[in-house]
């Protein structure tokens, strides 16, 4: 623990499992409070592993203090409810990190008109209720960082969800431009290539299996890139739309971006 969020709040959704959770605990690893949102509270709830009060534990055990909050992000009153405790409880949110999000495949021409709906009101209206909620305490403080995830997907088709991805990005933009004089940095991540995820292992079968498991990216690039965004203030950058990588290479020191790699050569 380096402690480079220390006294931060830091709101994340869909932080239940996956790579919201991943983020989650390195921001507590860093000091800051982490506020631990998603709609999973019991593990009877889904059927992926994962729930609010898990994640809450790892923050703790990596050093940081978790509150966790059951939110649909789909769900306008959900969101308020859930950003009226939170400030009530601190006062203040200096991170959102609109990580919540769900993903239907398959082709567009043969999609359900209830999964359009579920991906647009997940992916794209959770992430404007929730910037909308906290904007006003953020811009009556002229600071905050909002780190909303997109996906490659939003690069090179992706279908629908690819569609949402690339909607999400255009909101990165045009929130950094209005709020850049209010000291507000507004930027968008993505992982550069699949991290494995319960998501994933379900999606196998169970387990992915070890040699596909050292195929894919490993989880602390994307991690270290969630931190590095967390931390930037509209001076240095906002409108950005970054991969893992690529906000390494911008951002990170020279000794982190040799540690990542050194961890990344390791495990192949």
């Amino acid at each position: 623990m380096t402690g480079r969020l220390e006294g931060k709040v830091v709101l994340v959704t869909g932080a239940s499992r996956g790579l919201g959770q991943y983020c989650a605990v390195g921001y507590g690893a860093e000091g800051a409070t982490v506020v631990v949102a998603a709609r999973t509270e019991r593990s009877e709830q889904s059927r992926l592993p994962g729930t609010i009060h898990e994640t809450a534990r790892l923050v703790e055990a990596a050093g940081g203090e978790a509150f966790p909050v059951a939110c649909n992000v789909a769900d306008r009153a959900s969101v308020e409810r859930m950003v009226e405790g939170v400030l009530a409880r601190y006062g203040r949110v200096d991170v959102l990190m609109n990580n919540a999000g769900v993903l239907v495949p398959g082709a567009l021409s043969a999609l359900q008109a209830r999964h359009w709906e579920l991906q647009f009101a997940v992916n794209v209206n959770g992430t404007f209720f929730c910037t909308r909620a906290l904007l006003p305490s953020m811009v009556e403080r002229r600071a905050g960082s909002i780190i909303n995830i997109s996906s490659v997907a939003a690069d090179r088709g992706g279908g629908s969800y690819g569609i949402t991805k690339r909607a999400v990005e255009d909101l990165t933009r045009q929130l950094a431009e209005e709020q850049r004089a209010n000291g507000i940095a507004v930027n968008a991540l993505k992982p550069v290539g699949a991290i494995e995820t319960p998501g994933m292992n379900f999606g196998a079968g169970g387990d992915i299996g070890e040699e596909r498991r050292r195929e894919l990216p490993a989880k602390e690039g994307y991690v270290e890139a969630a931190v590095l965004l967390a931390r930037l203030t509209p001076d240095v950058c906002t409108g950005g739309v970054f991969n893992d990588e690529q906000a390494l290479e911008r951002f990170a020191d020279p000794e982190t971006r040799a540690r990542i790699a050194a961890g990344a050569r390791a495990r192949r």
